[in-house]
């Protein structure tokens, strides 16, 4: 009988081996922790990479307003709801875990949050002496980006940075309403940071165009933290055109001669003339008996008589007349063949 396999057993060794590698991965990936308080040298790298991105895009440099710097960092809030205060923006994002544009009531109980309906900015220009000056806010916390070095690129600027604060500044160019804050007409900003612990730092930076500064204004930070150069741009590649073909001069066309062909002249046909079919006069008796016996003399016929003489005798004695009576016989038979023969040709018959 064959035993049963322990499937429960299996699939728990399985489980605790799949968390133990997770836990390692995890491990492996945590960036460096970053002290409890604040995070001032995050906030002076988010400034300095502003201003850079600002002359990337032609717009000129913020100086820092001191003041806006301690709000956004731990100084002292008016409560919407209370005579208390509140800690400063980054500050109170830490202590709580939340981040926002309202400001949260302070009159609740230990531990509580909630948000009133009272916009930060709206004390910045009603309590705070702002009222008179354009201004802006944008909120942001970063985790797991911790602050190992980073090369931060935009446009034409490029620096060595920390991680978690050129991660930061590309999140808020990554929003419309944000990117709009960092590359407005402002000419002041103020910036904080704080961690709560770990890898975590909430930040808040403040934008004004004119306003009271009773803190007063410094120039902004333009050094990197890092001394590392900055590697040159890689070169654009720059597509050369393939070498256009070699163009021919156009080469005159030589004429080919033409021959000329005379044309040979066409025979002149002859006119050959057409055999008359006009009847021909039978020859007399003189003529055909010319042409038989053209030595014989032509019989002496009286013209109107008939081809024997009347009263002539042919009983004896007579010899010369029957001779000359049967050679004009002869004679008027070949000349009406003769006749015959040459109508025969005349018409084309054999």
């Amino acid at each position: 009988m064959q035993k049963a396999f322990p499937r429960i057993r299996v699939l728990r060794n399985a489980a605790c081996f799949a968390a133990a590698m997770l836990a390692a991965s995890l491990l492996t990936q945590l960036p460096a922790a970053m002290a409890a308080g604040p995070a001032d040298t995050d906030a002076r790298e988010v400034v300095r990479l502003i201003n850079g991105v600002r002359a990337a895009a032609g717009k000129s440099a913020l100086n820092v307003d001191l003041f806006l710097a301690s709000q956004a960092r731990d100084g002292a809030i008016p409560c919407p709801d209370t005579a208390g205060t509140i800690a400063g923006r980054a500050q109170d994002f830490a202590a709580y875990g939340q981040s926002n544009h309202l400001l949260r009531n302070c009159g609740v109980p230990a531990g509580t949050y909630q948000l009133s309906g009272v916009n930060y900015i709206d004390e910045l220009r009603a309590k705070l002496g702002y009222g008179a000056a354009s201004v802006g806010e944008i909120i942001g916390m970063n985790s797991g980006y911790g602050t190992g070095q980073l090369l931060y690129t935009y446009s034409s600027f490029s620096t060595w940075t920390y991680s978690t604060t050129g991660h930061m500044v590309n999140g808020w160019l990554g929003s419309s309403s944000h990117a709009a804050i960092v590359l407005g007409t402002y000419d002041r900003v103020g910036c904080g940071a704080w961690s709560p612990s770990g890898s975590t730092v909430y930040y808040d930076c403040l934008f004004a165009k004119g306003g009271p500064a009773p803190n007063g204004l410094a120039a902004p930070p333009t050094a990197s933290p890092f001394g590392a150069p900055v590697p040159p741009p890689a070169p654009t590649p720059v597509r050369t055109p393939a070498p256009a073909p070699a163009t021919r001069a156009p080469v005159a066309a030589t004429p080919v001669p033409t021959a000329v062909v005379t044309p040979t002249p066409a025979p002149t046909p002859t006119a050959t003339p057409s055999p008359s079919l006009a009847p021909t006069a039978a020859p007399t008796v003189q003529e055909v008996a010319a042409a038989v016996w053209p030595s014989a003399p032509a019989p002496s016929v009286p013209a109107g008589s008939d081809m024997m003489p009347r009263g002539a005798s042919t009983q004896g004695g007579g010899s010369a007349v029957t001779a000359a009576s049967g050679g004009a016989m002869v004679a008027g038979f070949a000349g009406l063949f003769l006749v015959f023969w040459r109508r025969r040709r005349s018409a084309g018959q054999p």
